[in-house]
């Protein structure tokens, strides 16, 4: 085995600068299918690992929907909290509501998202600095109600703990009707995990935003489900399944099942370039190792001569063709990353995707798969070759490798 690996190389070291050119060529086609290795589950992995951070277990969302999705709210979707809170292996079951307000800071009205939860310690965001919502909520004779803000109201408008907003339904001179608007405090800072790049968004009490909307507290836009027992998570999903109308139970598979099918055009997508770059290091390592095998005819035919059965010689071809495939994933990987970090920085810029997510994640999935199709390819990229050397006629190549 040491003798053809010595002789492939050999081969393939003929003409270092035609190999180095082909090498090239591999790098850059492996590094399209590594970036889309990672862009077919990176999306999807990304949102795992948040999802996996956030410690839920299990998502409650409004049936056939995604939670925000809308405005659409799963019906009576406080008691159905308390419910699910009363079921085994349940810690906590958490309503969340999800919708837009106006907040006027100093002189600036400006559109954000508002997250309503029970009080404070939901866990569907993590206060950095300040305090998180009190308990219970607040009355209109208690004072301003409080409120959590992300950091990107801090930074880019200025808001800081202490500071006092004006909240409303409406952007208007007149609140909406049954809406009046509130006077808010701010308590803390927060990160709010699936937050948009450009997105302004608060915490606030659920009762308080129900009062600001001029709604009763009932509908949930989501409700989050920490477990005890993560192992009855599946139990807990067929559970509510079966008791909740209006409503659809996720785990985290699920919840990854249901966006991955609304994320068809990623996967479409890179199955085709993926599809492409395969085909063009097909093509590339075939073309080089037939070339390399006519410019050495006569050695093969030696080889045959002094006793080298045609399976070794056909090895021999096949061992060239893994070779430049193995050779050329450092160069496909160190290429691929940094096209990849680049493609998922320009993604990422877009209106609608949440800050902490990413397109182009290297998984250990993605860097084997690569791997084993990079080197796959180039397996059956000399099989012809190899064919073609393991039934060359010794006498006949002898002989006109003497006459030229």
């Amino acid at each position: 085995m040491a003798s053809l690996v010595f002789l492939a190389l050999r081969g393939l070291l003929r003409s270092p600068a035609r190999t180095a050119l082909v090498l090239a060529g591999l790098s850059v086609t492996g590094a399209l299918l590594l970036d889309m290795s990672m862009l077919a589950g990176g999306l999807q992995a990304s949102l795992g690992a948040v999802l996996s951070r956030l410690g839920f277990a299990v998502r409650v969302v409004p049936r056939g929907t995604l939670p925000f999705s809308g405005d659409v709210e799963i019906p009576d979707g406080v008691a159905l909290a308390r419910a699910i809170a009363a079921r085994p292996g349940v810690a906590a079951a958490i309503p969340v509501v999800g919708t837009n307000l106006y907040v006027r800071a100093g002189t600036r009205l400006v559109p954000s998202f508002a997250l309503g939860v029970p009080g404070g310690g939901s866990g569907a965001y993590a206060v950095l600095w300040g305090r998180d919502l009190p308990p219970g909520g607040s009355s209109p004779e208690s004072g301003p109600v409080p409120v959590v803000v992300n950091r990107l109201m801090e930074t880019l408008d200025g808001v800081r703990v202490g500071e006092t907003l004006l909240l409303a339904r409406s952007a208007g001179p007149a609140p909406a009707a049954g809406g009046a608007p509130e006077v808010a405090r701010v308590v803390g800072v927060g990160d709010f995990f699936f937050d948009l790049a450009a997105q302004r968004s608060l915490a606030i009490d659920l009762r308080d935003l129900r009062r600001i909307q001029g709604r009763p507290v009932g509908g949930a836009s989501l409700i989050l489900v920490r477990m005890s027992d993560p192992a009855r998570a599946e139990e807990l999903v067929r559970w509510i399944d079966a008791h909740a109308e209006g409503a659809d139970a996720l785990s985290i598979r699920g919840f990854l099942a249901r966006a991955g099918s609304r994320l068809t055009y990623f996967t479409q997508f890179s199955l085709i370039l993926g599809t492409t770059s395969l085909l063009v290091s097909f093509l590339l390592i075939t073309a080089i190792v037939t070339l390399s095998l006519g410019e050495r005819l006569g050695e093969i035919a030696v080889l045959r001569a002094v006793g080298m059965t045609r399976r070794r010689i056909a090895a021999l071809v096949l061992l060239e063709g893994v070779a430049l495939s193995l050779a050329s994933l450092p160069g496909a990987f160190s290429l691929g990353l940094l096209i990849g970090r680049d493609l998922d920085a320009l993604l990422r810029s877009a209106p609608a995707v949440p800050e902490n997510l990413h397109f182009f994640t290297l998984t250990p999935m993605a860097a084997l798969r690569t791997v084993l199709l990079v080197l796959g390819t180039g397996t059956l990229a000399g099989v012809y070759p190899g064919w073609v050397a393991a039934r060359l006629g010794v006498a006949a190549t002898l002989h006109g490798e003497v006459l030229t």
